[in-house]
């Protein structure tokens, strides 16, 4: 039973924040822990079971902003598999980082956050008309947003980037603070 504990504590934790960060998006805009469970299931996990369990996480609560905001264009197929391609991304970024040091998965993280913003708003420059298809728009894309948005994009890179810091910490003190199960580091039975 305490084995699940943690992973459950996790989950609750996850859901609340998917919760907070759909219905109050002006708040803390992207302020969530999905990018670094992604991540971190890579490096923790390794198998495809290191991206299953968080794609999971993700397609139930993604439906959240659309309905608590009231805004159905969350749900075009264009930001979902824009969406999917940058959590792959994340995926992929934590498979490729050393998991034996502390600073290179903190440093991993900050670069799948990255990887993130540079996807999605990529994206959105692409796909919004109201972008100039230039360096320029390029940039609006990626720093200020579209014309007329309460929140620049600049924000929503800095809290994807404390959030995957913030929760990949966390993950990584979990990781070193729960007693291992493999067999050869597991204690030897007492005389």
């Amino acid at each position: 039973m305490q084995r699940w504990l943690p992973i459950a504590l996790l989950l609750e934790i996850l859901l609340a924040f998917r919760i907070l960060g759909s219905a109050f998006p002006e708040t803390l805009p992207n302020f969530q822990p999905l990018a670094a469970l992604f991540f971190c299931g890579a490096w923790l996990v390794g198998s495809r079971r290191g991206f299953a369990i968080p794609l999971a996480i993700w397609l139930l609560t993604y439906p959240l902003p659309a309905v608590l905001q009231e805004n159905p264009s969350y749900l075009s197929a264009g930001i979902f598999l824009t969406t999917l391609l940058a959590f792959i991304a994340t995926w992929a970024i934590g498979l490729k980082t050393p998991s034996s040091k502390p600073a290179l998965i903190l440093t991993g993280s900050l670069l799948a956050a990255i990887t993130f913003h540079l996807i999605t708003n990529g994206a959105a420059w692409i796909g919004d008309p109201t972008y100039a298809k230039s360096t320029t728009g390029l940039w609006q894309s990626l720093w200020s947003g579209p014309p007329n948005s309460p929140i620049p994009s600049w924000v929503f890179l800095r809290n994807s980037i404390a959030a995957n810091l913030i929760f990949t910490a966390i993950l990584l003190a979990a990781r070193w603070q729960l007693p291992s199960t493999s067999p050869a580091q597991a204690p030897s039975p007492a005389r």
